[in-house]
């Protein structure tokens, strides 16, 4: 009973530990964050570099991307394990050489019988071929009248075929032009019914979104949805553009703009004009991170929040 007992335990340890293990890659997996880098630069050609790794690059994606060619690829434990773009060619199985059989010696006693076999046959084939030319020649010369019955005959044969040919289309003609116009007016009656569903659905969509529960509910999915971004958004980043046209009025327009619209991020995002150089280069770093939680967070959300729920509702109500 005792070592029953003892092996229960086991059992009970081995599982515990199991489902401690489950638990514990599960809340790696939603809570540990999976941080992004993100590195590109512009000068007559395009380079990048994405780099993504999760858990200090236990599992890292590499994109690197470059006129001469494109990369991407998985590491485990900084291993290449295989690249996504350029993936390895199969190694054609080798095909397995089929050895010759050895003839065998044939008998010295087989060898005279071969010989005259050998003549028997030859004398046979020189007979059958007098045979053949004698009777070609008896048969090559037919009557020159016969040939020429042959051939009017033919004529008239393909003449009549033509005509008949001819005969049936032109009946068949009014049943085609009748098919025809039954086909046009069934398009024109279907892109009928279609525009008036449309108008329909226009209407009743323009009722739904008059609501105001529908209102609040489209509201509170775009606050979701902008805090979702919030979070995936890199929290650093650094930018670097230099510019110059052929006209320096247009260059300086453009630095006016930069400074109207954009110089609250004059630290992040440098621009350099040049009046006297046609010129256009630049390049950006951005770095992140985000948790899967966060996206579970707003799919639940979004499946059981009340007002989430009936914008999915809107859409059945508009079709039914």
């Amino acid at each position: 009973m005792e070592i029953v007992l003892f092996i229960l335990k086991i059992i009970g340890i081995i599982l515990l530990s199991l489902l401690l293990a489950v638990l514990l890659l599960a809340a790696l997996i939603m809570f540990y964050p999976v941080s992004y880098k993100l590195e590109a630069a512009y000068e007559e050609s395009l380079c990048a570099k994405v780099k993504v790794h999760w858990l200090f690059h236990l599992i890292s994606v590499t994109l690197d991307y470059k006129e001469a060619g494109k990369k991407c690829i998985l590491r485990i434990l900084g291993i290449p394990i295989m690249d996504f773009l350029n993936p390895k060619p199969k190694k054609p199985k080798p095909q397995k050489v089929k050895k010759k059989k050895r003839k065998k010696k044939k008998s010295k006693e087989q060898e005279p019988k071969k010989k005259n076999f050998v003549q028997e046959t030859e004398g046979t084939d020189r007979d059958s071929r007098n045979e053949t030319t004698s009777e070609g020649l008896e048969n090559e010369n037919p009557s020159d009248n016969m040939e020429d019955e042959n051939v009017s005959d033919d004529r008239k044969e393909g003449l009549l075929d033509k005509l008949q040919r001819f005969w049936e289309k032109l009946m068949g003609f009014p049943a085609k032009l009748k098919a025809l116009i039954k086909s046009i007016i069934q398009k024109v009656t279907n892109l009928y019914h279609k525009g008036t569903d449309l108008k329909k659905k226009a209407e009743k969509w323009v009722e739904v979104l008059k609501r105001e529960r529908t209102r609040l509910a489209i509201g509170k999915a775009k606050l979701k949805i902008i805090k979702l971004l919030k979070h995936i958004m890199p929290r650093k980043w650094k930018a670097y553009v230099e510019y110059g046209f052929e006209d320096p009025g247009t260059t300086g327009q453009i630095y006016g703009y930069y400074w109207m619209f954009l110089g609250i991020w004059s630290e992040r995002l440098i621009c350099v004009p040049d009046f006297e150089h046609k010129v256009f280069k630049g390049s950006i770093f951005a770095k992140g991170h985000m948790q899967v939680i966060q996206f579970i967070y707003v799919a639940f959300q979004f499946m059981f929040d009340k007002d989430l729920v009936y914008l999915r509702k809107i859409n059945t109500e508009v079709n039914s």
